[in-house]
């Protein structure tokens, strides 16, 4: 057969595996197979031929975006098997949309009892997790959150301190259930409340703290962590509202610049050959701190922020 004769069964052929969703550079690839300039010569010349090569393309670009694919489902569902959320799995490379995903368990009757299977063995493993986390009244516990927040602690900070303390539900619950160390915890906030406006006193010894602090490397939001020093927010009132006080942060986070210089120049003077490595890294840190520092509380000359 020549190839004149052969070419109506070679248009059938591309036209076919087209819509079937292959790329005719794929296609025009293979032995015995017309290039692909042949082919758009083909559709130039037979009309008839060009429009059928136009709803192939439409078809095969069509299966290409929904079709199901084996290996991208297998691995799919091997990330949810893993433990992974539905939008984790899909986030990976090569995975689908969430369109197409949908796509498939609606028509994949297989792929979609897989995933509703694993969408239930993750809700009773969840359901076991909710039942183990139910934790009873601990006097001793409530005592110790009692004498913290009593010391001028915040709640939520004592809360997050240490695993053994209970979430905000859990305490919640607690104190519906014990009148008693409700009553008491209220007592405990509101003297703590008085603990904090004392510490908030503004003093020499405090201020000179303060700056000795922050030459050391410490920012405002570093200070407000520390529960023996004011808040973020009484620091930015002192800022605003005390010029004697404004003036020697300023002076002090400038000295602070100067100090992480030196810290960066004495690295790179004790670094060898063996901890070069080591130093770049410590430097690098310290040139990242250096920037973030650069932001100067409010109402100080570097601008209106709170580090």
């Amino acid at each position: 057969m020549t190839y004149a004769q052969a070419r109506p069964y070679l248009r059938y052929e591309i036209l076919e595996r087209v819509a079937a969703g292959e790329r005719l550079k794929a296609i025009c690839a293979e032995p015995f197979m017309p290039c692909p300039e042949s082919v758009t010569g083909w559709a130039r010349a037979d009309p008839a031929f060009a429009q059928a090569y136009a709803v192939a393309k439409a078809q095969g670009a069509h299966r290409r975006v929904w079709r199901y694919d084996q290996p991208t489902a297998k691995a799919i569902l091997a990330r949810l098997a893993a433990g992974e959320t539905i939008a984790q799995a899909l986030k990976h490379p090569g995975a689908p949309s969430w369109r197409v995903f949908r796509y498939w368990r609606m028509t994949q009757a297989e792929f979609q009892s897989e995933v509703a299977r694993l969408n239930e063995v993750k809700r009773r493993e969840m359901i076991c997790r909710n039942k183990r986390r139910f934790r009873p009244f601990d006097a001793a516990t409530a005592d110790k959150i009692l004498y913290r927040v009593a010391m001028g602690e915040p709640l939520r900070r004592v809360l997050g301190s240490e695993k053994r303390f209970p979430c905000l539900a859990v305490l919640a619950r607690w104190r519906k259930q014990n009148r008693a160390f409700d009553a008491d915890l209220r007592i405990a906030m509101k003297g703590a409340r008085y603990r904090r406006g004392a510490r908030r006193l503004w003093s020499e010894a405090l201020q000179e703290e303060i700056l000795m602090r922050i030459v050391e490397g410490a920012s405002f939001r570093d200070l407000a962590k520390d529960p023996q020093m004011p808040c973020l927010t009484t620091l930015s009132n002192w800022m605003r509202r005390r010029p004697g006080f404004m003036d020697p942060v300023a002076e002090a986070c400038d000295e602070r610049e100067f100090v992480i210089l030196e810290r960066q120049l004495d690295i790179a003077r004790a670094a060898t050959g063996a901890t070069l490595a080591d130093a770049r890294r410590r430097i690098a840190d310290l040139e990242w701190r250096r920037a973030r520092l650069r932001r100067r509380p409010a109402g100080g000359r570097g601008g209106r922020t709170f580090d």
